[in-house]
Parts: C-alpha cells; structure tokens; sequence
C-alpha cells in the first residue's frame, strides 16, 4: 500500500473525504478558476431584470406611461433576455462535439474570445463541470462541482452589486457600467489559460500517458514522494475506461463526422442503457428552470419593483447574498446528506413556496401581500440553492458515462438553453404591467410544471456519493431502480458482481434475514 500524505489512493474510500480535502489546494485553485467562466452565464441570466430596473436605461430604451415613468414593452425585454440563450444553443451545438477530438482546454480560450466579441456562448456552462468530474478524486466530485452553480450565484450577486452601485449614477452610465463589467471575468479566463492543465481523463483516452501524468502533475501539485498518487489516479482512469467499454458491449459508436469531428456521441447518449442516464441527467438539469429559478432568480429585482417594494434594490442585493451563502453551505452537505436526500424532497418544499406566492398574488391588498411575497421568495431561494440549484449540476455532472461525458454535458447545456430561451421570453409577458400583469399568481404557473418536476425526480434520481464511475456503470446496466442504487451498492457490494436486479436484490433481502437471524440467536 503506498501511502500519499496519508492516504491510500489506490482505492475510493468516501470515509477519506474530509482527509483528502486538506491535500487539495492546488486542486481547488483550479476547479474554481475554470469554474470562474460560468460566472459570465450568472451574468447573463440575470443582466435583462437588473437592466429594466434602472430608470435610466427604462428612458433611453423603454415608453412613456401617463404618469410620466417609463416602461420596456414586455416584446422589447422578451426578446433582448432570448439573444443569450439562443447563441448558447448554437454554438453548443457547434462547440460541444469540438472537445472530444482536440480536449476541454481549446474551448475554454474559444469561450473567452468569443464572450469578450459580446456574445455569451455558454460553452463554459459544458466545460467547468466536464473538467472537474473527470479530474477530480471520486470522494470528492460532489464538493468540488458544487463550485459550478456558486460561480453562477456569485455572477448574479455581482451584476446586482453592480447595479445597485450605479443606479445612483445619473446619465447613461448607470446601465453601461452593469454592461462593461461583464468583460472582467473572461479576461480573467484569458490571462490564466496558458498555465491550466488538460483534462487528464481524456488525455488518458487518448493514448498519452505521459501528458495525462504532467497534467495531473499541474492540477495537484504533488512532489516527491507523493508523485506515486499520479500513477495511481492514471490506473484509476484507465480502470474506468477499461469497465465501461466492457459494459457497453465493447463496440465502437459509428462515427459519423461534420467537418473532421466525431459527432456520433449525441446519438449514442440516447442509445440502449445509456438512454435512460442521458435523460436524468438533462432532468436534473431542466428541473431548476421548471421550479421557478428564471422567475424569482432573473427577474427578482424587478419583480420586487413590480409588486411596489420601496427600496428594491437593497431588498434584492440582500435576496443574493441569502442565495450566495446558501449556495456555498452545499458543498459539505452534498458530501454529507448526499445526492438524492437534497434533491427530492425539498423539490415539494419548493413547490409549497410557489403555492403560497400564488396565494399571496390573489389577496386584494397587494400592499400588504408584497412583503409576504418576498418573504416566500427568500424561503424560496435559500431552499433552491440548498438543494436542486446546486446538486443538480453536480447529479447532471456525474450521470452519464465517462465515455460520453462531453457529449452528455453539451446535451445539458443545450436543454438548460433551450428552457432558458422559454422562461427568458416568457416571463416579461406574465409579469409586465403592459402583458399578464400576473404579479405573485405567477407562481401557480411554475407550481404547475415544479410538480411534474418534483415527482418526476422521485423515479428517476439515483443516489451517487460515494459510488465511483465505473459501480455507477454497472448498476445502470443492472436495470436496477435508481431509488435503490444506495441501498444496493452498499449492501450487495454491487462493485464485485455482474448479477440480474433480481439476483442483486435476493442478496440484499438475504443479508438482511441473517443478520436478523444473528440478532434473534443472540438474544
């Protein structure tokens, strides 16, 4: 057994976590600079609402009302919010099969360039949790990926930071400053993109070795004698490639390319065993927009004007640091609680708050009900970030096999763009004065489509902390019910067999029977 800083990595041991973690400094750095791309999508999701709820950029660019104030015409906000989503459904499609034949680093420089050009392509949302579940360490992955959707709240927290800051600010550069200091992040992106490693995972797939081994060298920084730990995470993954094409039957996708590259993967997702954890993974995805996330997320500071909250945007600065800290407190309690238990449940919860928001839209005086609003929307938010916000990315991030990965994670981006491209132009039309004027009955809506995503999740999310790739492989092709992975991994050894469901769970009822049996005879 070799030991590095004290720990056996030649096996997954999730009871090493916390032991792991204070060797991963090097690591973090990284998870959070790649993850510092997705912050430009926080940007985005939320500049539309932040923008309309500046007085000035309602006169340079909205109508003017009898009272003299100033509108943007729900058709003018609906249409401005859609321009992002739809360029990320394009160059996705464009992009994602791109990082199969050349890796995860050229996409990330092609993503910054073309962000700077004004165009926000998403291609980061694809790459940052691509590149941490291949590179990180299996005991880890739910910690690390929960840096993905706190790079996005910290987006949002930003522009309305920002916002608030230059709303004081007279003149046109009360929205342009919002606007200019979008180009921040991806400079950022830009001037340390020479120094970050491949993915070793697909470098490993591609034959090279010794790159996959400087990679990880770059990644975690180990030296000397800990330099055991980069042949050991090498074995690991060419363990995993080994299983999961003995699981996928051993034969190659067709290949089918478009320009020189492999586009055959995005069929592949939705082939035999693999359609199934391709259509998870894009569920776990599409459920944030389905509980409300575009309408009390993107729009919440001018939502808040809407419904008559004085001091709005202090109220809505304070709705993203509630979200913020939320969101970081995920990342031990992915590790902790796990996958499933954050996720069900507290979908219903979320479907609760979006009845009594409702509720409090029908109440005639809407004064009063304004304040309960926002007290649900808070409740609303601290829940989300807690649970579907960020452990669905990081259930989405670790679905799919490795093998198609990329493509699984360029699928989720499209899916997430496409609801993106729904909510972002239909939300202005439910809730501006000059459209649905819906005010809080908003959230009977997307209680609707919460429910079918609430129950939906009860069947179709498995449990995966502490359950490496190539386990989660096995009990896919098992047919085993998702529900039941936790309880099957841990009592039959699912990792040592190759059994029917039925077979796996007979063992399981008979382990149970003697250990009751031992119990009886003992007393």
């Amino acid at each position: 057994m070799t030991l590095v800083q004290g720990v056996d990595y030649s096996v997954v041991n999730p009871e090493q976590k916390w032991k792991i973690l204070r060797s991963q400094s090097r690591f973090a750095f990284w998870a959070f600079w790649i993850s510092t791309g997705v912050i430009m999508q926080g940007f985005d999701i939320v500049a539309g609402g932040q923008l309309a709820a500046l007085p000035a950029f309602r006169e340079q660019f909205g109508t003017l009302q009898p009272d003299g104030s100033h509108l943007i015409p729900a058709y003018y906000l609906s249409a401005w919010n859609s321009i992002a989503p739809a360029c990320e459904i394009v160059a996705t499609f464009i992009f994602a099969p791109m990082l199969e034949k050349f890796g995860r680093k050229p996409g990330i420089l092609a993503a910054s360039i073309i962000s700077v050009a004004g165009i926000a392509i998403g291609i980061m949302f694809t790459i940052a949790p691509l590149w941490i579940g291949e590179t990180c360490r299996p005991e880890l992955r739910g910690f690390f990926l929960c840096f993905f959707n706190t790079s996005i709240v910290f987006g949002q927290f930003a522009i309305v930071v920002v916002s608030k800051g230059s709303s004081g600010i007279d003149g046109k550069w009360q929205w342009w400053l919002p606007v200019v200091a979008m180009y921040i992040f991806p400079l950022i992106l830009t001037v340390v993109w020479p120094f970050f490693p491949e993915s070793p995972y697909w470098l490993v797939r591609q034959n090279r070795t010794t790159d996959a081994k400087n990679a990880l060298r770059r990644a975690y920084g180990f030296k000397g004698a800990d330099s055991a730990f980069y042949d050991i995470e090498v074995l690991r993954m060419e363990e995993e490639i080994r299983i999961t094409t003995e699981l996928q039957g051993g034969v190659a996708a067709k290949r089918n390319t478009i320009l020189g590259v492999n586009v055959s993967a995005e069929a592949e997702c939705f082939r035999g065993i693999n359609r199934k954890r391709t259509l998870t993974a894009i569920f776990a995805a599409s459920a944030q927009q389905m509980i409300g996330a575009t309408f009390v997320i993107g729009y919440a500071t001018y939502f808040l004007e809407l419904i008559g909250i004085t001091n709005y945007f202090n109220a809505s600065v304070a709705l993203y640091v509630v979200m913020l800290i939320a969101s970081m407190a995920a990342f031990p309690l992915t590790e902790i609680f796990g996958r499933r238990v954050l996720l069900v449940w507290p979908q219903f919860v979320l479907c609760f708050m979006l009845l009594m928001i409702g509720i409090m839209g029908c109440v005639p005086n809407q004064v009063q009900a304004g304040y309960g609003i926002v007290a649900f929307i808070y409740l609303w938010a601290i829940i989300y970030q807690l649970s579907i916000g960020a452990t669905g990315f990081v259930l989405a991030s670790e679905i799919a096999t490795m093998r198609l990965r990329g493509a699984t994670q360029g699928l989720i981006t499209i899916t997430n763009a496409c609801w993106g491209l729904i909510m972002q132009f239909t939300v202005p039309y439910m809730i501006n004065p000059d459209a649905g004027n819906l005010g809080g009955k908003v959230g009977f809506i997307f209680l609707g489509t919460g429910l079918i995503a609430a129950i939906g999740g009860w069947y179709l999310y498995p449990e995966t902390k502490g359950i490496s790739f190539e386990k989660l492989d096995e009990l896919y092709s098992l047919k085993v019910a998702p529900r039941h992975f936790k309880k099957l991994s841990r009592e039959a050894g699912i990792g040592h067999i190759r059994d029917s469901p039925q077979q796996v769970e007979a063992e399981v009822i008979a382990n149970k029977t003697d250990k009751e049996h031992v119990e009886h005879s003992s007393v």
